[in-house]
């Protein structure tokens, strides 16, 4: 992280946080001026550049040792930076929705989707006092609500294990370990359910007031548009996963048959299939991933050998720090960071292909400016979800039949997760935000909402079920993420549509086109450059195709 900047309590950090003290304020100033569009623009550009740089820096070093004073401090000073900077955010939209006169110039030709967006954002705001109140008002609101979730679940302890390193056993060969495992999690989910439950109904209440407040009929609605979709597509999304659930559903009683159990209980999702289920160092992982990203384009190879050399991946799990894995990128240094919590299983091995796959779409767009690089979450997951298939891929061709059966079920494992347990997650958030307009949630309530939600999703092909699944995923409690959970799903499916052309001629260079365009396109349009109809429900079920022969493979073995 040293490239990025020497410490949190660096010279240049604290340069920096000064240096968008000063944009902001000639950005408020100019706003009220007659500079022309684009170069009001350009400014906006490099603010968003460093108020990206400094928070991503300092949420990053937090997250890997989450009591750090010295992290704490850097994360609030640059939190603080960015609320004050979004008085002068406030004040760009306003701006520029107020000169559609100079959107035909041709010069900003690249910024039709940017600008409409600018005057739907504009159509949505607050007054410029309640948009500052808001601002300030979420580092003691939402904001501290989300750290304490954080700092809880990184932090507490049963057994000598923290929840991270209790979550990790979920892959465990032994039945009893990974039983163990869960019921520790329960129990100490039990002890804090009442400080993560008063964390929910915070940020969720803090949405519902301000979505309200700013004229959306619902916090799903804003979120479609953050998404570059509209009501529709994820309709079409939706259905097509609701018509999947059959098939995943043989596959938990597949599973189950492999395992030796008449039925799967939430322990035994993960549970590793086969007895050639091997644990892989941190070096072979490196191995697998470069020759798979190279296999399909050497552009990615190499960017793959350069992330591993340069030390931009934090693998090893320890106390203090945070569970889970992300990748980051920070557009002043034009780099990515990869956070994750490597255990030597393939799954992991997924993983750091899955970040790469994120830190490989940055690399693509790294030298357009936030206006025209920063893309949805709904094509973020693309690139993530097509290194994850390439290294599928790779293993499986040398795969010897133990190996391939282990293989096949960690990738329809992970598919599973993606379609099955992303809707629970989409049904449960929705019934958080209807039931949160009444009022708060108890922690009993929330954890009947999850059930009724897995019931749904699973079905009687699970038996024990994860009734604080609510407690463990941070999405939740992010005020900037409603929803983030379809994402996931849209990624998996769209990247197996496009993955299912990878040995098209010259197709590595039409995929490397459709990740630039992310940033630029509705997703739709996106889509479209690589000749493809995401409206069309034969897309999704294409994607949903390719998982279901596996299952089909699988349930040969068994």
């Amino acid at each position: 992280m040293t490239g990025i900047y020497p410490s949190p309590d660096s010279e240049e950090f604290r340069l920096d946080i000064k240096k968008l003290a000063e944009i902001r304020d000639n950005l408020i100033e100019l706003s009220s001026s007659d500079v022309p569009l684009k170069k009001l623009i350009a400014l906006k550009d490099k603010g968003d550049s460093l108020v990206i740089n400094l928070t991503a820096y300092a949420d990053s070093v937090l997250s890997t040792d989450t009591e750090n004073p010295e992290y704490l401090k850097a994360s609030a000073a640059a939190e603080e930076a960015a609320v004050s900077y979004q008085r002068a955010e406030d004040a760009f939209i306003r701006a520029a929705a107020g000169r559609r006169e100079e959107f035909s110039d041709p010069s900003l030709a690249d910024y039709r989707k940017y600008l409409s967006d600018i005057l739907i954002e504009e159509s949505h705001l607050m007054s410029a006092e309640e948009e500052a109140l808001a601002a300030e008002l979420s580092r003691s609101g939402s904001s501290a609500w989300e750290r304490l979730m954080q700092n809880v679940t990184a932090t507490v302890s049963r057994g000598g294990r923290t929840l991270t390193e209790l979550r990790l056993l979920a892959s465990d060969h032994d039945r009893a370990v990974r039983q163990m495992a869960y019921q520790e999690e329960i129990a100490l989910l039990e002890e804090h359910k009442t400080a993560l439950a008063a964390s929910l109904n915070g940020v969720k209440g803090t949405v519902l007031l301000l979505e309200r407040k700013r004229g959306w009929n619902d916090p799903l609605d804003r979120f479609l548009f953050a998404s570059a979709i509209d009501g529709k597509i994820l309709d079409g999304l939706i259905s097509a996963i609701v018509d999947s659930l059959p098939v995943f559903r043989k596959y938990f009683e597949i599973k189950a048959r492999l395992l030796g159990l008449d039925k799967l209980d939430f322990f035994d999702l993960f549970a590793p299939v086969g007895n050639a289920s091997k644990a892989y160092s941190f070096d072979e992982a490196r191995r697998i991933v470069v020759s798979s990203y190279s296999s399909f384009s050497p552009e990615m190879g190499a960017f793959a050998e350069s992330a591993f050399d340069s030390g931009w991946i934090d693998a090893e799990p320890r106390k203090g720090k945070a569970g889970g894995a992300y990748d980051v990128f920070f557009p002043i240094a034009k780099e990515s960071r990869v956070f994750c919590n490597f255990d030597g299983s393939y799954d992991s091995v997924a993983t750091i292909a899955h970040e790469l796959g994120h830190a490989y779409h940055d690399s693509v767009v790294r030298d357009l400016p936030p206006s025209l690089s920063s893309y949805p979450m709904t094509l973020a997951e693309t690139a993530s979800i097509f290194g994850e298939m390439l290294v599928f891929d790779s293993v499986l061709s040398s795969a010897g039949k133990d190996e391939a059966l282990a293989v096949i079920e960690a990738f329809v494992q992970s598919a599973a997760q993606v379609i099955v347990d992303i809707y629970s997650r989409f049904l449960f958030e929705r019934s958080v935000f209807e039931e949160r307009k009444s009022g708060e949630i108890s922690a009993d309530r929330l954890s009947e909402l999850m059930l009724s939600a897995q019931e749904k999703s699973y079905g009687d092909a699970l038996g024990i079920k994860h009734k604080y699944m609510w407690a463990v995923k941070s999405h939740y409690y992010s005020a900037d993420f409603s929803y983030y959970n379809y994402p996931y799903a849209f990624g998996e499916l769209f990247a197996l549509s496009l993955y299912s052309r990878k040995d098209e001629k010259g197709f590595s260079d039409t995929y490397k086109h459709v990740l630039r365009c992310t940033g630029m396109m509705q997703a739709s349009d996106a889509a479209m450059t690589a000749g493809e109809d995401i409206t069309d429900a034969g897309f999704w079920k294409r994607g949903i195709d390719v998982i279901a022969d596996y299952i089909e493979r699988l349930g040969r073995w068994s």
